[in-house]
């Protein structure tokens, strides 16, 4: 196993921890469904295009299924249940509008890091570009929570 290999293992299980850290274990079968499909399956149809199809940036190191980098996908389970969980459902939009800001800072800083340890090569997609990308997923996760009803999570 490549020293990549081993940085995106330890990335997974580091996301995992900090999940487990902010989120109470009650509210994981809640927020599971949330994380699978607005984790992992956002991020396999997001790598699918720019990873698969159009080259636009390579995880070496990651393990490829079918062109779609693995630990990539499933590193993003945690921080979509977090985003979740933390969301302030019951704040004016004005305060989801900076927590949106917030991830997508806070996804655009790991990505940069990634970028500088090996993790992330780009090709033709500058870190810059991530950010906005970054906003949109969120957005697209605010729908999900208002679909799965998780608005009321912290009150269950």
């Amino acid at each position: 196993m490549n020293k990549q290999t081993k940085n995106w293992i330890l990335f997974t299980i580091a996301s995992y921890i900090l999940m487990f850290m902010l989120v109470p274990p009650k509210k994981g079968p809640k927020l599971s469904p949330f994380g699978f499909y607005f984790g992992f399956i956002q991020a396999v149809i997001l790598n699918w295009y720019a990873v698969r199809n159009h080259k636009l940036w390579k995880l070496p190191g990651d393990i490829l299924l079918y062109g779609i980098p693995l630990l990539t996908c499933i590193s993003w389970i945690p921080p979509s249940i977090i985003f979740a969980y933390n969301f302030p459902y019951k704040k004016e939009p004005c305060w989801k509008a900076l927590y949106v800001l917030l991830f997508a800072f806070g996804t655009t800083v790991s990505q940069y890091v990634q970028g500088l340890i090996g993790m992330w090569d780009s090709k033709t997609w500058k870190t810059l570009y991530t950010f906005p990308l970054a906003i949109c997923t969120h957005c697209i996760m605010i729908m999900g929570i208002y679909l799965f009803r998780l608005q009321n999570i912290k009150d269950r």
